[in-house]
């Protein structure tokens, strides 16, 4: 499980979305690492922008995962990957370079930086490399790139990852539709194509993707009429994306890796890093020693906690249930202030239920 990851927030109020951290703060990089663990990730995919900027000055996305890479050897048990993103060409392309001569232009920097860890990412003892929109910048000889560091396994977005010759694999991203035609339910049909499509190229890479769905209204760089969307749908379009690989593969045939879409990028509403709003309500009523519970959205909740409010502030819990759960029978004696809460499966919000008063009876 790698999370697409962005190091590129330095000044929130540039890119119109005030995040509250700095991805080249090493400290920061530690929570996020931290947090990335706790929720099962397994690694990052860096979304790289060259080694240099347009002015030939360090490119500040480099530098802040350089910075971050101490950070991540503090988790051994993870790893990282770099994805190439067209920027790398249509931002920082080295002084008279096409779209082939600027890649060429990083091949031994990333060889050199990044390879050598220790924590690259490898698939049959080769280091492997995603390329985001290259392509679409302009005609690219990837078998002259290929030729120039035979090591390395491109894999592309796309179907064209299955397609090209040079190619060791492919991943999927998400295709939102037109803002203007906003639907309830995600169109998930060239999800599912990806996964066909990849059970007939088995010796290919194929990444999976996993994503809540997209909005990028923040986006300051997509015109009005090109807005993309891409509904949550209190999170179904989340679980949908689940289903959609179990229903293609198994524990006997699994997919090498599956990419969270995406850790943070704020812009296009994928971020993972705040959670998933599952729009669960959660109300009780006390009859007797009987609490009934009417939940919304119990598909997106793992399970139920019983807590009971004590001194100093804590709470202990009482007990654990089933998030069907209609009607909870107290144990006998319970008394005082009683919460219930909804806890939801993997990037689901939790929800606490208001104050449950129980007195003793006389």
């Amino acid at each position: 499980m790698l999370a697409h990851y962005l190091p590129w927030w330095f000044n929130p109020e540039s890119r119109g979305v005030a995040v509250g951290y700095r991805s080249d703060d090493p400290e920061q990089a530690f929570r996020t690492f931290k947090d990335m663990q706790a929720r099962g990730v397994d690694g990052v995919i860096v979304d790289w922008y060259g080694q240099h900027d347009g002015n030939g000055q360090p490119e500040p996305i480099d530098v802040a995962w350089r910075k971050s890479m101490p950070e991540l050897a503090k988790f051994p048990a993870m790893s990282f990957s770099i994805m190439v993103d067209a920027g790398t060409y249509n931002f920082n392309h080295c002084k008279g370079c096409d779209v082939t001569q600027t890649v060429l232009s990083q091949l031994d920097y990333l060889s050199h930086t990044y390879f050598s860890s220790p924590q690259y990412l490898r698939y049959d003892g080769h280091p492997v490399v995603y390329e985001f929109g290259l392509d679409w910048s302009g005609k690219v000889d990837w078998s002259r790139i290929q030729a120039a560091h035979p090591e390395i396994s491109w894999v592309h977005i796309h179907k064209q990852g299955f397609d090209r010759d040079s190619s060791a694999g492919a991943f999927v991203w998400i295709a939102p539709g037109f803002a203007a035609h906003k639907k309830s339910v995600a169109d998930l049909d060239q999800l599912k194509e990806f996964y066909r499509y990849a059970r007939t190229e088995p010796t290919k890479i194929a990444t999976g993707g996993v994503f809540k769905g997209f909005d990028d209204l923040l986006a300051a760089w997509a015109k009005p009429n090109e807005k993309h969307y891409m509904p949550q749908a209190c999170g179904a379009t989340w679980l949908q994306t689940f289903d959609v690989i179990n229903q293609n593969y198994s524990t006997t045939r699994q997919l090498p890796f599956v990419q969270l879409i995406t850790w943070n990028d704020y812009e296009e509403g994928t971020a993972l890093e705040s959670g998933i709003d599952n729009c669960v309500t959660l109300q009780t009523h006390l009859s007797g020693n009987t609490l009934a519970v009417d939940m919304s959205h119990a598909d997106t909740v793992d399970h139920l906690e019983l807590y009971q409010s004590v001194e100093g502030g804590e709470f202990r819990l009482i007990k654990s249930y089933a998030p069907a759960t209609a009607s909870i029978a107290l144990p006998a004696g319970t008394s005082g202030t009683l919460y219930l809460k909804a806890v939801g499966k993997p990037f689901f919000r939790n929800v606490v239920s208001a104050p449950i008063s129980v007195e003793l009876p006389k």
